[in-house]
């Protein structure tokens, strides 16, 4: 799904995430950490090199994963504003802006204690929150807190396909 245009997968993966977002916040908080546990398992035993490998335009996992740490943030912090009923930001994408220069082990970390976060945020929220607040998202459009909540998912899915097509390109560093 990164950056497709096919609108049949975009119509499937906003099906989805409809669909798990009418879902309640127990089942969201466990559908989270059980995205965490997925990404962290993904990244295990990956060393340095194998992290820092990438081709042509596709990023390293390095990048990918310091995209997933920034989107991420960004997505806790504006669920949270959805909810509280604080200003939401303007759309927008967030592109690669770190991760490539540090240790992966750092970037596990990291990715971990998001994961965590986003967690307890997702335990926190109410059940019967205002869902007819809205966030726009670039490629879906509006888009409410529990929606957001499942997009979280899709996006660590969507970019641990990534990270799997380049564990699979004939470059990629061996063991």
């Amino acid at each position: 799904m990164v950056q497709s245009t096919d609108p049949d997968i975009q119509r499937q993966a906003l099906a989805y995430i409809q669909h798990q977002a009418a879902k309640g916040m127990s089942d969201l908080a466990a559908l989270m950490e059980r995205t965490g546990a997925e990404c962290a398992s993904f990244l295990e035993g990956v060393s340095d090199a194998r992290a820092s490998f990438g081709h042509g335009e596709e990023w390293s996992m390095k990048e990918v994963v310091g995209h997933m740490l920034l989107a991420g943030k960004a997505v806790n912090r504006e669920v949270a504003n959805l909810v509280e009923g604080g200003r939401v930001s303007p759309a927008g994408r967030t592109g690669l802006t770190e991760g490539g220069d540090r240790p992966v082990e750092d970037l596990r970390q990291a990715l971990a204690a998001l994961w965590a976060e986003t967690g307890r945020l997702v335990a926190s929220l109410p059940d019967d929150g205002d869902q007819q607040r809205t966030w726009d998202h670039p490629w879906f459009g509006p888009l409410n807190f529990k929606e957001w909540i499942v997009f979280q998912r899709l996006h660590a899915l969507d970019h641990l396909q990534q990270m799997e097509r380049l564990k699979q390109h004939p470059d990629y560093p061996e063991a």
